[in-house]
């Protein structure tokens, strides 16, 4: 998903380039692109954060502290993330449809 939000984002700049040329459909296609690559981006974060408070849980462990919080921490960003895969293929089929492709000559 990760490498899915460079993707958007380089077509949403490239999408911003070209409004100068097609105006008001690359102005939408950029506007939901940047949609995508900020749902995606959102994974992305959940994805470190729960890597990285999986590690503090951890390490909280190991020095005999309770590590209960890491755990809802942990699992609030798993919803986070869930719920980001959930509104993808309608942020995705928003971005893609086809007027907006014919519009911009695809």
């Amino acid at each position: 998903m990760h490498e899915a939000r460079k993707a958007a984002k380089r077509a949403r700049y490239a999408g911003e380039a070209a409004v100068p040329a097609l105006g008001a459909p690359a102005t939408r296609f950029a506007k939901r692109m940047k949609a995508v690559q900020s749902l995606l981006g959102d994974h992305q974060d959940s994805v470190v954060a729960r890597e990285a408070v999986r590690t503090l849980g951890a390490q909280a462990h190991l020095a005999g502290e309770s590590a209960f919080t890491w755990g809802l921490l942990y699992g609030q960003e798993e919803a986070v993330a869930a719920e980001r895969e959930r509104e993808l293929p309608a942020v995705w089929a928003k971005a893609s449809r086809a007027k907006i492709r014919a519009a911009l000559g695809s």
